[in-house]
């Protein structure tokens, strides 16, 4: 009971008291405002709100990590995944406070944080489900899919509760599934950065008096990335293409809108539209912020749900996320096509 306190409760209050604190401060000082001046096709608010709500996260975090490592012999490995994950939130928290840093420095920076997961905890992509890779290729490959997940979060967060919903969802059938193989590092990692974020949660939906900001939304997304690495590696019983399954919304829709933007419409990969799947749920179905979050929660669960029973079983994972990718592209050419009744 004590430990379940010192996971859950303590970061989930640390993290809501946070958010409190940076409504207050940041409205009074204008510091870390989201104002509907600024140039951000996604956003669909017009009160100005602090979008700061990855600091409260981050230090419920790392002060439940490291409580929870006292008398612990993974005290090392939360240590590190701390110091690994705050080159991707001050990345964001930056952006957050100041302006937008040109794409590939962000990049760079995120990578910073990957190399020192890789250096300190050996958390590398070996095996991709079919074949494994050797060192010289298995590094870049994880530098790679660590900034990717990183990324992928940040262009779903749209909706109030939408990135927070469907990380918590995520981590929730991580600490699942290491909590079956009797990994504690996971379960406890993911357990605290539930709660973590259940605190964001509270005051993010449904009305939005907070929102994640980016550094929120990197850091999550490192984390993601660095949590799937861990419960592969750590359990070889598990499936390599287990998180991607889990993962396979924000994923899909990262490449779909690279695809979109460079190849269909001829723009910079990394430019901001407006046109991704929750923003389409919004305009021609929903039409309520949080309303449309919760559509997309339901698809993620109904995925998480289908492939957790699978987690060991690469062949119907790959399966899964391939059958993913085609409800995807079927929901999203369908939503374009729609006509909301008596609109024309």
């Amino acid at each position: 009971m004590h430990q379940i306190f010192q996971q859950t409760l303590v970061p989930f209050f640390i993290s809501l008291v946070i958010q409190f604190i940076v409504i207050k401060t940041f409205k009074k000082k204008e510091f870390c405002i989201d104002c509907e001046e600024a140039d951000k096709p996604q956003r669909f608010h017009f009160v100005p709100t602090p979008r700061a709500g990855g600091l409260g996260i981050f230090i419920a975090f790392t002060i439940g990590v490291l409580i929870s490592s006292i008398n612990s012999s993974i005290v090392t490995h939360n240590s590190t995944l701390i110091l690994s994950s705050f080159p991707a939130f001050f990345a964001g928290f930056y952006e957050d406070m100041k302006t937008n840093i040109n794409p590939r420095l962000r990049i760079f920076i995120i990578s910073i944080g990957a190399v020192s997961a890789i250096v300190l905890m050996n958390s590398i992509i070996y095996d991709i489900g079919f074949f494994g890779l050797p060192i010289w290729l298995a590094v870049p490959f994880t530098i790679f899919a660590v900034s990717g997940v990183t990324n992928a979060i940040n262009i779903i967060d749209g909706f109030n509760g939408l990135a927070s919903g469907v990380s918590m969802i995520a981590f929730l059938s991580f600490a699942s599934a290491a909590y079956i193989y009797g990994d504690g590092l996971v379960l406890s990692v993911s357990v605290i950065l539930i709660a973590a974020i259940a605190g964001f949660f509270l005051l993010n939906f449904p009305r939005g008096k907070i929102f994640l900001g980016d550094g929120g939304a990197y850091f999550i997304g490192f984390m993601l990335a660095e949590m799937s690495i861990l419960l592969v590696n750590r359990n070889p019983e598990i499936s390599p293409w287990f998180p991607v399954a889990v993962l396979a919304y924000p994923i899909f829709e990262t490449f779909f809108s690279i695809y979109r933007r460079k190849f269909a419409r001829g723009l910079p990969a990394f430019s901001a539209d407006a046109i991704h799947l929750h923003t389409l749920i919004f305009r021609r179905i929903t039409r309520s912020n949080p309303k449309t979050s919760v559509y997309v929660w339901v698809l993620v669960v109904s995925l998480n749900l289908i492939a957790f029973p699978f987690r060991s079983n690469t062949p119907i994972l790959v399966l899964i996320c391939i059958l993913f990718s085609i409800f995807y592209m079927f929901i999203y050419r369908r939503i374009v096509k729609f006509k909301i009744q008596g609109r024309g």
